[in-house]
């Protein structure tokens, strides 16, 4: 099945280049550089709403990773903490496969990389309540 086109390549030059950051149609990496994520911030955000700079340019790499590999995947209108609780959730995965296999070092691991991502989503979610 062929993903219907929202956005032209055309229309992604033209912005990139208004833009003043590369060309995201030549990219053969799907990773946003931090300057680039701060001028298309810059430029969505008009009502100045508080969005993590990183959390938002880690929300683009997705993004791009779903274009570049994904043609047909469409995350955008999901929750400003979705690739936190994404993030949680494939540690989670990551966590039970080490536990199968009974691997300690890599439980302790991927425990402490879980906890810390638990601590950036609940963070996340208490802003959300403010």
């Amino acid at each position: 099945m062929d993903a219907v086109e929202y956005v032209t390549r055309d229309e992604v030059r033209r912005v990139c280049k208004q833009l003043k950051i590369r060309d995201w149609t030549r990219l053969t990496k799907p990773e946003a550089m931090k300057d680039e994520a701060k001028k298309i911030l810059t430029a969505v955000n008009v009502e100045k709403m508080p969005i993590d700079l990183e959390e938002f340019r880690a929300g683009l790499d997705v993004e791009l990773e779903h274009g570049t590999r994904f043609k047909d995947a469409n995350v955008t209108k999901e929750s400003l903490d979705y690739y936190k609780l994404l993030d949680v959730a494939e540690l989670e995965g990551d966590l039970a496969k080490a536990v199968a296999a009974g691997n300690l070092e890599k439980i302790k691991k991927y425990y402490k990389k879980l906890a810390a991502a638990k601590i950036l989503l609940a963070r996340a979610q208490a802003k959300q309540v403010r």
